[in-house]
C-alpha cells in the first residue's frame, strides 16, 4: 500500500514512541523527513522493484554510440539499468568488459549490428540524460533497456510532504523508524526491535513475489504448452 511521506513520517513518530518508551526524545519534522527520504533510498536499491521498472525502446545514433533522446534523467546510478536488448530480442547482450579495448579492430570494424554496452564517462556531455556507451559506436537501429527509475523527476530536488512512496507503507514506516533510533545511542535495543520489524517485513514482500508465477518467454525455446502425442 502506498503512502505520502506525512504519512510515513507520522506512523514512524508513533512507532519510535511506541518501542523507545515514553523518555525517548522528540524529532522534528525535518529530521524525520530526512530518515524517511534515507530510509526510501535504502529499500529502492535494495531490491528491484516492478513498479519501478520500465522498458525504453530507444534508437541508437550510429555515430557517437549513444541513443538519441535524453531519456535517463531519473536514473541514479549505473546499476540500475538491469538490462540491455537489440530491438524485439529476448536474450540480453553482454556488456563490454572495462578492461577490454573498444579501440580494437573487433569493435571498430563492427559495422551495424549493435554488441555490446556499458557506461559512458562522467565527463561525457551525454551522461546525465543518456547513459551508455554502445558498440560498436556505429551501430544502427532500436535498443530495448529495462531501468529502475526512480520516482523523483526533475527538475525536484526534494521529496514534498503529499509525494506519495509506492512501496509498502508498513515496510517505509519501520525502515523510517530504525533511521531515526539508530542513530539514538540511548534507544539501541528500541533500534534493534524495529530492524526485526523492519527485516522481517522485506523477507515478507520479497517472499511473497517470488510465489508469483512468471511467464516464460515464448522466443526462449522451452515450450509452455504440452499436448498428447
Amino acid at each position: 500500500m502506498s503512502a505520502t511521506v506525512r504519512q510515513v513520517v507520522d506512523d514512524a513518530l508513533e512507532l519510535v514512541g511506541e518501542v523507545a518508551g515514553s523518555g525517548v526524545q522528540m524529532y522534528g519534522d525535518d529530521r524525520m523527513r530526512s530518515n524517511a527520504i534515507r530510509a526510501f533510498d535504502m529499500l529502492f536499491k535494495k531490491y528491484p522493484w516492478h513498479q519501478y521498472r520500465k522498458w525504453y525502446r530507444l534508437q541508437l545514433d550510429g555515430v557517437l554510440g549513444v541513443v538519441t533522446t535524453d531519456s535517463f534523467g531519473q536514473v541514479r546510478d549505473f546499476e540500475d539499468f538491469i538490462k540491455v536488448c537489440r530491438d524485439a530480442e529476448s536474450e540480453p547482450i553482454p556488456m563490454w568488459s572495462r578492461d577490454s579495448n573498444p579501440y580494437s579492430s573487433a569493435i571498430t570494424s563492427g559495422g551495424s549490428k549493435l554488441r555490446y554496452w556499458s557506461s559512458l564517462h562522467v565527463s561525457d556531455a551525454n551522461y546525465a540524460l543518456r547513459r551508455l556507451q554502445f558498440y560498436p559506436v556505429t551501430a544502427t537501429g532500436f535498443v530495448n533497456i529495462q531501468v529502475l527509475l526512480y520516482p523523483l523527476v526533475p527538475p525536484a530536488s526534494q521529496w514534498d510532504w503529499e509525494d506519495v512512496w509506492y512501496l509498502d507503507r508498513a515496510l517505509l514506516t519501520y525502515s523510517t523508524a530504525f533511521m531515526t533510533l539508530v542513530g539514538d545511542d540511548l534507544s539501541t535495543n528500541a533500534a534493534n526491535v524495529v530492524k526485526g520489524m523492519m527485516n522481517d517485513k522485506f523477507s515478507d514482500i520479497k517472499n511473497a513475489l517470488s510465489r508469483i508465477p512468471k511467464a516464460i518467454d515464448p522466443s526462449s525455446g522451452v515450450p509452455t504448452e504440452w499436448q498428447e502425442v
